[in-house]
């Protein structure tokens, strides 16, 4: 069964997409064709059959019933640039929509503590949130019908939900102080090693770690970025969803599991994933792209049965 519906899927994505290979350096970026050519990861996408749903149609002769599968699998929503500079971002073809303002004319780090002007106290992170080119092949997945169904992502390829630069609440914490004070435990964190505060939702982080500083930018735009009436400039991942019969979503709480694109790709993981707070040697040093930056595709899990009748009557998970 992964055989058949990881050859449908990997035949859509990859008449979209030419896949190249990463750089390696401080200076790694990824094109829109390489993500393409990730969102087929087996690990990630974790297809499940987990129950049935029961549809009836009604005409004037009668009524008939018809049954579907009903399946649970993982869909790469979003892609989360996190980087110093404007103009070097981590996936340069999604830049197209992003430029200084009058409050955001750069970006990097400020020259607050630190021995190096690679390990200073206090960073400044840009931070973007677009639609993962790899939902494309999700969304012709999910309307091709004839074999195992596919559920229809929230998300649409390239659309702009956050982009740094356009939100001034970015770079001021004094809006988000009611979400500060109320969560002020809430943090970024891998067992007793904290990256930073999850809260303020702002790019300065501070955090000497370029790669730690890169993920809590990621984390806290990817926090608000799902859920509405956030103090923020963006559009919620679910703004243009239409809900329908037999799709079952993910919740605007639900959180996301992270697959690293650059500096280097490796498969889906709650993040962060090391305590280093007992390591004598830096287990993150190899994520580290001080230039670019760092980029995650984001996956989330949804639930859906292919659509068999006018009127979903009954489902249920479980055999």
């Amino acid at each position: 069964m992964r055989a058949k519906f990881a050859k449908g899927l990997a035949g859509i994505l990859l008449l979209l997409s030419i896949q190249v290979p990463v750089a390696l350096a401080d200076t790694a970026t990824i094109s829109s064709a390489e993500i393409m050519s990730e969102a087929i990861d087996l690990a990630c996408l974790d297809y499940q059959v987990v129950g049935g749903c029961v549809w009836m149609t009604c005409t004037i002769a009668g009524c008939d019933f018809d049954f579907s599968i009903k399946v649970s699998h993982r869909i790469p929503e979003a892609v989360v640039n996190s980087y110093p500079i404007l103009g070097q971002s981590p996936w340069p073809e999604s830049q197209g929509v992003v430029s200084p303002t009058s409050f955001a004319e750069d970006g990097g780090a400020s020259e607050e503590g630190g021995l190096t002007n690679r390990e200073q106290a206090l960073k400044f992170k840009n931070t973007e949130v677009f639609g993962s080119p790899g939902a494309l092949g999700y969304h012709l997945a999910a309307g091709g019908g004839g074999g195992l169904p596919f559920c229809k992502p929230l998300t649409w390829p390239m659309v702009p939900y956050f982009i740094s630069t356009q939100d001034p609440n970015w770079r001021d914490p004094v809006v988000e102080t009611p979400w500060t004070m109320a969560n002020l435990l809430t943090s970024v964190r891998a067992g007793t090693s904290v990256f930073a505060g999850l809260y303020p939702r702002i790019g300065f982080v501070r955090q000497g770690h370029d790669y730690k500083a890169s993920l809590v930018g990621a984390k806290r735009a990817a926090h608000f970025v799902r859920q509405d009436f956030q103090p923020h400039v963006y559009t919620p991942l679910d703004f243009w969803y239409s809900p329908e019969q037999g799709q079952w979503p993910p919740s605007q709480g639900s959180d996301f599991l992270w697959q690293q694109l650059v500096p280097s790709v490796m498969s889906c993981r709650a993040l962060p994933d090391i305590d280093d707070t007992l390591n004598i040697n830096d287990p993150y040093r190899s994520r580290v792209n001080a230039v670019n930056g760092n980029a995650w595709q984001l996956w989330r899990t949804y639930t859906c049965c292919e659509q068999e009748g006018a009127v979903l009557i009954f489902h249920f998970e479980g055999f």
